[in-house]
């Protein structure tokens, strides 16, 4: 093989190896782009997914207010608070409670 060849061969070998390596940036970028995109679709969903948890905390903390509750117990139980008449006196507790358990002895 004569020099003429080799420089011809070297060279179709580095044009080759430019056109490879060509494809292949390409081939990174295009996939680094669509990487990029998924990223900013996912923190797209992790900022709907956050603002979604505020608005449900939001409607737990009214739900569970005491004034909710108490509006609800008036409403399908017919229920109103206590006043300090309502209570009941210390001497008639005994009379309402059941008797304590005897305690059981364990071996």
């Amino acid at each position: 093989m004569g020099k003429a060849q080799l420089i011809r061969a070297l060279q179709i070998a580095a044009g080759i190896l430019v056109v490879v390596l060509v494809v292949g940036l390409y081939k990174a970028k295009s996939d680094a782009s669509k990487a990029e995109a998924h990223v900013r679709q996912l923190h797209q969903e992790i900022s709907e997914t956050e603002a979604s948890n505020r608005a449900l905390n939001a409607e737990i903390a009214h739900l569970e207010s005491p004034a909710h509750v108490q509006e609800l117990a008036q409403q399908h139980l017919d229920v109103t608070p206590g006043g300090q008449s309502a209570a009941l006196p210390e001497s008639s507790m005994a009379s309402r409670l059941p008797a304590p358990r005897e305690r059981q002895s364990h071996p």
